[in-house]
């Protein structure tokens, strides 16, 4: 009997990278799952979303709704979703997003559930660094660093797939029951869905020939979220922009003078792009005229917020991607295009991922400047085929862990729920 997997993913709009995770998973799961029923269980999709899940995705049924304490469905949808479905998945993730939802789901249907490539930052936001220093920090925490609901969570889960190798090292370090806690990329590494007739209309507007620009995609160290959802700041809000202001000129002093270089030696188009909504407004602020007046001209911004296939189409026809952001370097790679991702001490763990699956192009920490970005993009420029064979293989090496996490995924889904793992209410139980 084909099994049913219900995925709780599509966290938010504002961040392409955030709309990439769920088409990433129901890609690998399709390909590596045909007969299985796939059910999307989304947090927030706008129209955009809807569109293209409907386009490029016609067999996934979509279930909103909230999930009560109590076990209760809000919708009717949901409530028959929840009812067919043999195993929850939670989707790629920045942390436990829905921690709630998955000890409900173990409460109240005795069914398994399991973690699709998820980071688990036990350090961000107090304390910020290096990827080195946070691991080596990481190893010494141990379980009083997590509240008892995410402890039980990941104790009864019947698989925990991380998406950085310092998440996985902080989750060993916790003598987790969970029997299955292992590396495993984040889904956008299979993400898919193209818009050829909107990437066609950017590269018109915009002068870019296939192969001949490179895209760059810049951020502050702390995302202004309230920023986005018109939201009256807090207290911590207000400090976090002040910090921002502190670090934005270096910041965008590197990607400044990665896009000069480029141009100066390739005489090729940059097209400087949002990961995420805010970015829009960053970017036509910052990389204009304070740009040298030769290298001016061959710099254009995209003024909106684009869609994550529109994005994705568009790096794949790029000479290669150059990003503060983390997902847009998933997105370039997931399509050959090598890619450089610079990565901000106020960033979390996640950054490890690029050296977990061996990427040529990063992580490269901002804190050293411009000169060691400039480097890695050198170096894609000056042997593109040894550049792009090396992305193919970082791309290879993501697509076969995803089948390993999609066949685990369906594995659970076939056995009982008592031979998978320990439910979260039973977690102290012997083992």
């Amino acid at each position: 009997m084909s099994p049913t997997i219900l995925l709780r993913s599509s966290w938010q709009t504002v961040n392409i990278g955030d709309v990439a995770h769920s088409p990433g998973a129901l890609r690998a799961l399709l390909r590596h799952a045909p007969d299985a029923r796939l059910i999307l269980w989304p947090i927030h999709l706008d129209d955009r979303e809807r569109a293209m899940f409907a386009r490029a995705f016609p067999e996934v049924e979509i279930a909103e709704g909230e999930l009560l304490p109590d076990g209760t469905a809000t919708t009717a949808e949901l409530d028959a979703a929840i009812a067919a479905a043999d195993v929850l998945v939670h989707g790629s993730a920045p942390s436990l997003v829905r921690a709630e939802d998955m000890s409900t789901w173990a409460r109240t249907t005795g069914k398994p559930y399991g973690f699709f490539g998820v980071s688990l930052d036990p350090l961000n936001p107090v304390f910020t660094g290096t990827l080195d220093e946070l691991e080596s920090m990481v190893r010494s925490l141990g379980r009083g660093v997590l509240d008892e609901q995410d402890l039980e969570v990941l104790d009864g889960a019947a698989f925990v797939y991380c998406r950085d190798s310092i998440t996985e090292l902080f989750l060993r370090t916790l003598d987790l029951r969970c029997p299955v806690v292992e590396f495993g990329p984040d889904a956008t590494f299979a993400f898919d869905v193209i818009d050829e007739e909107a990437a066609a209309g950017i590269k018109r507007a915009h002068g870019l020939r296939d192969g001949e620009y490179l895209c760059v995609v810049p951020r502050v160290r702390w995302t202004p979220y309230f920023q986005m959802r018109g939201e009256r700041p807090t207290v911590q809000d207000i400090r976090r922009t002040a910090y921002n202001g502190l670090w934005v000129e270096h910041d965008l002093g590197v990607l400044a003078a990665t896009i000069v270089d480029y141009v100066r030696r390739t005489g090729h188009q940059v097209l400087v792009v949002p990961e995420m909504a805010y970015a829009v407004g960053l970017a036509e602020e910052h990389f204009g005229d304070a740009l040298p007046a030769d290298v001016r001209p061959h710099v254009r911004v995209l003024g909106r917020y684009w869609s994550a296939p529109e994005a994705l189409t568009v790096y794949r026809d790029a000479e290669a991607v150059v990003s503060i952001e983390c997902h847009s370097p998933l997105m370039a790679i997931s399509q050959g295009t090598p890619a450089v991702y610079v990565r901000q001490p106020t960033d979390t763990v996640k950054g490890r991922m690029y050296d977990d699956v061996g990427a040529s192009g990063g992580p490269v920490e901002i804190s050293g400047g411009p000169l060691p970005v400039l480097t890695a993009l050198r170096r894609i420029l000056d042997d593109p085929a040894d550049a792009r064979a090396k992305t193919a293989a970082t791309r290879e090496r993501a697509h076969q862990r995803l089948r390993a996490m999609v066949e685990q995924v369906v594995s659970c889904a076939e056995r009982p729920a008592a031979l998978v793992g320990a439910s979260p209410e039973n977690a102290d139980a012997p083992d």
